[in-house]
């Protein structure tokens, strides 16, 4: 039996993510082109991460720095904690994995990545805890995108208000 394969994200598919969910806020979707450039580095890094692994630990290992990556990282204007909820749980879903990005202590978590109060560890090891595994479903990234950003409008909303 072959190794299942790790399904990544492009750039275009973070960048789309972002502008869905400030729009739910009615916030500006903007991202210079060195954060650009910076995010297609991330998504290099989050591609080559684990590569030794089999396909259940790379994939919760990937979404970790996916996750934090972006968080930590500010390469949007607005909504880059929200961008790294949603991107973390498309990853997971398109990956076969179910996955509440709702619960506190993951939100908790990301909140603080984005203010350098928790590192790559604390939200690998919550992220672990939490992660459980489906059926891999091979929808096309938008429809995992549109998925998880329709499931969760008003908490994305909520959030983005909040701040």
């Amino acid at each position: 039996m072959a190794p299942r394969k790790v399904h990544h994200m492009d750039l275009q598919v973070v960048v789309s993510i972002n502008k869905e969910v400030v729009s739910i806020t009615n916030e500006p979707h903007e991202i210079s082109q060195p954060d650009s450039d910076a995010l297609a580095t991330l998504l290099g890094d989050v591609e080559s991460r684990a590569t030794n692994q089999d396909f259940e630990e790379a994939v919760p290992e990937k979404a970790s720095l996916l996750v934090f990556r972006i968080a930590s990282g500010q390469h949007f204007k607005a909504g880059n904690k929200r961008t790294a909820l949603v991107a973390g749980l498309t990853f997971l879903r398109k990956n076969g994995y179910a996955f509440d990005m709702r619960r506190p202590e993951w939100v908790n978590v990301v909140d603080k990545a984005g203010v350098a109060a928790a590192d790559l560890d604390d939200l690998a090891n919550v992220l672990k805890y939490i992660v459980k595994k489906t059926p891999t479903e091979r929808k096309g990234w938008d429809n995992a995108l549109k998925q998880v950003v329709e499931t969760n409008r008003r908490f994305l909303r909520d959030v983005g208000l909040q701040r």
